[in-house]
């Protein structure tokens, strides 16, 4: 092969969002290699230019790669750029993966236009666009429960819709007027493909101006998983030339690499390709991380299964599981004038509970209706959604501090004051963020579980700190040391680390 040029030809698909995610490399390559110059070469896909057909109905497997990998292999250009969920798991020989550049979120997030909420009061057929098998398996089950329901046991009629071509085009169609055949009221897409639109100065004009009559509703990836390697990008050159390579490969990321793997291994184990009806995403925790494997195999069996990939972490089953609800009663709190004025202002709520939801007026209760609410959970998205709340997202039992990875993107634009909805006893220290206090906790007692058992899992903070508080003397705290303490990764976890105990770190759904 020849020498390193100063100009390096990226080869990339012509449709907008390969066009900026190949730019965002082209600008970290440049970053991470002064004098260093990437020249973007689009080229023409069969994905890109069979748009009347399903991709499931397309003879063969490399829709969107065969051209670019004819480009690279002829020297036409240095390097590619590919979203990684495209790639077959079996790459041509003399091609080299040479980077996984740090991952994007790999949830779906599915854009309505705002009218929905009127089409679901009056019972209307709710008409969504995907293409995907997968999608189609898993997320119409999960809408039935999340999307707000306007009269009660009622479950919203939802029509799927065959779509295809590129970002813009099918988020215009739920710009479309009511009469119009193509008119969608949701699109189903990657919310990577639409954060990296954000970033792109030529591409956010145009995404700006289709979100401005939207909502969105990011879809949980434990419950509906995504595509093996949605969010990840793959960038490929030859393998003989070995100065790119080594170009390339500072943009790496390990742990992304890691992920990845583990993702696009199923699809080995099960076969299917892009044509398979079932998601898996991997989530890393401090044992290495959870594969959550949900969808159809091509046998037709369905499969709902969670993996735990590295360490195999304690069972919440070998604990005792210790609730707020074990040493308190709860009691309605009635909000200030200037919590109300607080909750009022602010445009995005985060519920922290479902508790929360249980002694919230019926004024508060409206107020939610015109906010983007998040939540803490599925069981608060649910219940909100049968009191006719639109939810936006949820940080899916990982802890208020993870709200700030979506806060920071910038498709979101979640900008300004975060209502905290939470207890009188809460506290956080962030400036950005309001507490609306709607219940308040009274003590009973410390039940006798707490002190028979060795190995104690702490679902909340506040018990483990009311029953330290309780033990009166350094003697029984050394002691109460000596068990074996357990929370989930968050606050929790901080309130047991702030009285000297590191705790056992199980997720939720262990």
């Amino acid at each position: 092969m020849t020498s390193l040029s100063k100009t390096l030809k990226l080869g990339t698909r012509r449709s907008l969002l390969a066009w900026a995610q190949s730019s965002w490399v082209a600008r970290e390559v440049e970053k991470h290699n002064p004098g260093i110059k990437v020249e973007l070469v689009g080229i023409d896909t069969q994905g890109d230019k069979i748009l009347d057909k399903p991709l499931s109905q397309i003879d063969g497997k490399e829709f969107f790669t065969a051209e670019l990998d004819h480009a690279l292999l002829d020297g036409h250009v240095d390097f590619t750029v590919h979203s990684m969920k495209d790639l077959a798991l079996d790459r041509p020989s003399q091609i080299s993966l040479a980077a996984i550049p740090a991952r994007e979120l790999q949830h779906d997030i599915i854009v309505f236009h705002d009218n929905v909420i009127q089409r679901l009061k009056d019972g209307k057929e709710i008409r969504i666009g995907t293409s995907s098998p997968r999608r189609l398996t898993l997320i119409p089950s999960f809408l039935e429960k999340a999307l707000p329901q306007f009269s009660p046991g009622q479950k919203p009629l939802l029509k799927f819709v065959e779509i295809r071509g590129n970002v813009n085009t099918r988020l215009g169609r739920i710009l479309e007027t009511e009469i119009a055949e193509r008119k969608l009221d949701g699109v189903v897409l990657a919310f990577a493909g639409l954060e990296r639109l954000s970033h792109d100065e030529k591409a956010a004009l145009e995404l700006w101006k289709l979100l401005e009559k939207t909502k969105l509703m990011i879809v949980p990836v434990r419950d509906c998983p995504s595509a093996p390697a949605q969010g990840a990008l793959a960038i490929e050159c030859h393998k003989d030339n070995h100065e790119v390579l080594a170009t390339l490969r500072k943009l790496h990321h390990p742990p992304t690499e890691s992920g990845v793997k583990e993702e696009r291994a199923i699809l080995r184990e099960w076969g299917g390709g892009c044509h398979l009806k079932l998601g898996a995403n991997f989530i890393p925790n401090t044992c290495g991380g959870k594969l959550f494997i949900r969808g159809e195999k091509p046998s037709g069996e369905f499969v709902v299964e969670t993996r735990n990939i590295g360490k195999t972490p304690p069972s919440l089953s070998e604990f005792t599981k210790v609730e707020a609800s074990d040493l308190f009663d709860f009691k309605k709190r009635e909000l200030s004038a200037s919590e109300k004025s607080a909750l009022s202002e602010s445009k995005v709520c985060f519920v922290a509970h479902s508790r929360a939801l249980e002694f919230l007026g019926e004024n508060e209760t409206a107020i939610l209706e015109n906010k983007r609410v998040w939540v803490s959970g599925l069981k608060s998205w649910f219940k909100l959604a049968t009191m006719g709340v639109w939810v936006e997202g949820s940080v899916e039992y990982q802890g208020f501090d993870y709200f700030q990875v979506f806060k920071n993107k910038t498709l979101l634009r979640m900008n300004g004051k975060t209502a905290f909805l939470t207890h009188a006893e809460s506290a956080i220290e962030d400036q950005n963020t309001i507490l609306v206090p709607c219940y308040t906790h009274q003590f009973r007692e410390v039940p006798s579980k707490i002190t028979n058992s060795s190995r104690l899992y702490w679902s909340s903070g506040l018990p483990f700190s009311t029953v330290w508080s309780k033990l009166g003397s350094l003697e029984k705290q050394a002691e109460f040391s000596k068990k074996v303490h357990a929370s989930g990764i968050g606050k929790t976890a901080t309130a047991i680390r702030a009285c000297g105990i590191e705790p056992l770190i199980i997720d939720a759904d262990s």
